[in-house]
């Protein structure tokens, strides 16, 4: 099953989210997805303007695992759940000071303990606004305790850290997990907040929000977690440091690629072939001339000249040939995931390239067809339609073997395609038109915008799905991101 959603990254990035399941019984999982771009020819984008070396810039690719799913309860009471393992692994740290294996092992229960909660309170929160916005504006304290009990307990190994016979790094990651944890309390419990003022929910269910708010506030200033300098720019050294903190705390997730081009070895086999023959073409004629004219003599001169000339550019023709034909054989990039331990857990293949309207599938022109603002929307005016193709598969048996955690079950894979490129050729973002209003001429400025709709494929053990987003552009970046709806095709 593959779990997909699409977002405004900054200005200018799309970032499309996509979960693989490693659900498989068998010894691989596989999934395919093709994302199309439909790009107004307007914006002079096309395979002569923009190859696959500009389209690889403007990609950026990260792969981690997916956060296990538990809830506040599981990380309290579950004897399997993150924060009783760290709370063993702190025992055993300290009682065999500080080995190699242990060492490790804490800083990534931290890390892990991190990761989960964020991932969490991010879906707690979620079903929390889902149940005010159903009518039932009730409020769960318990929600708020469960929250200050993992916190408390987090923090009450910080005595048996701090008095044991430890490295000073060591020591120091136990803080960073708990400025970590301290953050995103305060970034959810802001949101929650802010949303709850928009509800019926009652003044005392807010004072407790605000109450939690402000004790975090004082655990922070109490260990410096938010000290910075008096003349920091806009907070710049704050942020900069919250962001490496969550790197830091996150990265146990990431996993590494290794990136290597696909059919390298098949590539230079041809162009080898591709020499070998151009070689007995030019030598054949040089063979023939010498037979017909002898050795010194003008004709078989000009014999080896020209034989000489045919050589190069057959081996280049022959190359290219070969190199076009089985193109559609290879993709573009072959990346193997990771882990840690460099094990290979899983293969992504990447391919990019330009196809007309009239190759796509039939199910893929009519979800384009849909909603068209004119029926020359593309006929008359015509797009560029750009296809990026990726497989992907899952090694059940590796998956995870490195992170101590039952759940850990998805691999999550985050793509990022900047637009920067494309507005070059847009207009001024504004745009002054004129009505007659009441026999009067009145000038109006209007947003002159850009739709780049795009539409994915997504191949599951479960079947084919397909998406479209409409993408609204100005030459100032993304205004917004459109979800449209498709009908079903049997």
């Amino acid at each position: 099953m593959i779990k997909d959603s699409v977002k405004i990254h900054d200005n200018f990035s799309l970032e499309v989210k996509s979960i693989y399941e490693n659900t498989s019984k068998k010894k691989k999982t596989n999934y395919d997805t093709i994302t199309y771009l439909f790009i107004p020819n307007g914006l002079n984008i096309n395979n002569q303007t923009y190859p696959k070396s500009k389209f690889y810039n403007d990609v950026k690719v990260y792969i981690r695992y997916d956060a296990s799913e538990y809830t506040l309860d599981d990380i309290v009471n579950l004897k399997t759940g993150p924060l009783k393992k760290l709370i063993k692994i702190v025992k055993k740290i300290t009682e065999n000071k500080g080995s190699k294996d242990y060492s490790l092992e804490f800083e990534s229960s931290i890390k892990m303990l991190g990761a989960i909660l964020n991932n969490t309170l991010r879906m707690e929160m979620a079903s929390l606004m889902t149940e005010l916005n159903s009518e039932n504006i009730n409020f769960d304290s318990a929600y708020l305790d469960k929250l200050k009990n993992i916190l408390d307990s987090y923090r009450a190994l910080f005595p048996q850290i701090e008095h044991a016979n430890l490295e000073d790094n060591l020591k120091k990651t136990i803080r960073y997990g708990d400025e970590y944890l301290s953050n995103i309390t305060n970034y959810y419990l802001i949101k929650l907040l802010d949303f709850y003022k928009t509800t019926q929910v009652e003044a005392k269910n807010l004072l407790e929000i605000v109450q939690f708010i402000r004790e975090e506030q004082i655990h922070r200033k109490l260990y410096n977690y938010d000290a910075t300098n008096e003349d920091d720019y806009y907070d710049e050294t704050l942020l900069h440091k919250r962001s490496q903190l969550k790197k830091y705390i996150e990265g146990v997730l990431f996993l590494n690629r290794d990136v290597r081009k696909e059919g390298a070895f098949f590539e230079q086999s041809v162009f080898a072939i591709a020499a070998g023959l151009a070689m007995v073409i030019s030598t054949g004629i040089a063979f023939y001339y010498q037979q017909v004219y002898g050795n010194f003599t003008l004709p078989f001169f000009v014999a080896l000249v020209v034989g000489y000339m045919l050589k190069d550019r057959i081996k280049s023709s022959f190359g290219l040939l070969f190199i076009s034909k089985a193109s559609s054989f290879f993709y573009d990039y072959k990346i193997k995931i990771k882990d840690p331990e460099n094990n290979i857990i899983g293969v992504i293949k990447e391919n990019f390239t330009f196809v007309p309207f009239n190759k796509l599938g039939p199910k893929v022109k009519i979800h384009r067809a849909k909603n068209r603002f004119i029926d020359a929307d593309y006929d008359l005016f015509g797009e560029q339609i750009v296809q990026y193709k990726k497989k992907i598969v899952i090694f059940p048996k590796k998956f995870g073997k490195e992170i101590s955690d039952d759940r850990l079950k998805s691999i999550v894979d985050i793509t990022r395609i900047n637009f920067y490129r494309f507005i070059a050729q847009m207009d001024d973002p504004k745009k002054t038109y004129s009505i007659l209003k009441k026999g009067k001429i009145v000038n109006r400025v209007g947003n002159k915008t850009y739709h780049i709709n795009v539409i994915q494929k997504l191949y599951s053990e479960n079947g084919i799905e397909f998406k479209r987003y409409r993408v609204i552009m100005t030459r100032k970046g993304i205004k917004r991101i459109e979800t449209v709806a498709l009908d079903t095709i049997i």
